[in-house]
């Protein structure tokens, strides 16, 4: 399998927890709709063609990364009647390191030219977090690891050391106050390109903080001396879809172009 490893720093980032609604909590790292909306922006390719892009093969993602810091801003936003006010975390400094595998070495071409030319202005959460692309790299080896840290994983990852609790390997975890698994989104049914959306599927993953210790092996691809967990996007390939730039119909053209 090949894999096309893109590293990215922020001044800015927000991916909003879609079960919070009048105080949008972030997500300390991209969920996979951002990863396959900033991939889409990248080939110039419209939220839904972009989800159809990545349902064309199987594949395999990852995310590493790291904040300097979060903060609350208060947005005002207009519901059409009064107005209202709403409080909106924010992250601020970050670098992110986002891996795209599958086994069409044509379909990583493709994104590594698009990410070398992105067609739209790429973002991470608002139209004005803009995303610097610092580099570009294709990786081809996979590994394993009982250590991870500051990434994403597929599954309860506290449910599943207690489910292989009785292997006799050591492991180390840690709990918060916050949540460390969440059912988050990874498909949309679609009204048009840019249109209403709803959610179809979701999948529990799990956001890792400081390095755990697991008593089972996860599989990843090792960058810079970084474990980065990989885990499946979707298990049924469909159509395949060429990338072609679509334009917005709406009015609004920024921040359309990611799925968070």
């Amino acid at each position: 399998m090949k894999f096309c490893v893109v590293e990215i720093k922020t001044q800015t980032a927000t991916f909003r927890n879609p079960e919070f609604q009048n105080f949008h909590k972030s997500l300390l790292l991209p969920p996979p709709t951002t990863m396959v909306g900033f991939a889409g922006a990248a080939m110039g390719l419209s939220p839904k063609a972009s989800q159809e892009f990545f349902n064309q093969e199987a594949f395999k993602i990852g995310v590493f990364g790291k904040s300097q810091g979060i903060a609350k801003d208060l947005w005002k936003y207009n519901d059409f009647k009064n107005g209202s006010v709403i409080l909106k975390e924010i992250l601020f400094i970050n670098e992110f390191i986002l891996v795209y595998g599958t086994e069409n070495k044509e379909i990583i071409n493709t994104l590594q030219t698009a990410f070398y030319n992105p067609t739209y202005a790429l973002t991470l959460g608002n139209s004005d977090s803009l995303a610097k692309i610092i580099k570009i790299s294709l990786i081809s080896e996979t590994t394993e690891s009982y250590h991870l840290g500051h990434c994403l994983v597929e599954g309860n990852i506290i449910q599943d050391v207690k489910d292989n609790y009785d292997n006799g390997l050591d492991f180390s975890i840690y709990t918060s106050s916050e949540p460390i698994a969440y059912d988050l989104p990874t498909k949309f049914a679609y009204q048009s390109e840019y249109g209403i959306r709803n959610v179809i599927e979701r999948k529990t993953l799990s956001f890792i903080g400081e390095t755990m210790k697991l008593n089972h092996p996860k599989p990843g691809i090792l960058y810079q001396n970084k474990f980065i967990p990989i885990f499946n996007y979707q298990n049924h390939p469909k159509t395949k879809i060429t990338p072609k730039a679509t334009q917005p119909t709406t009015s609004d053209k920024q921040g359309q172009y990611q799925l968070f």
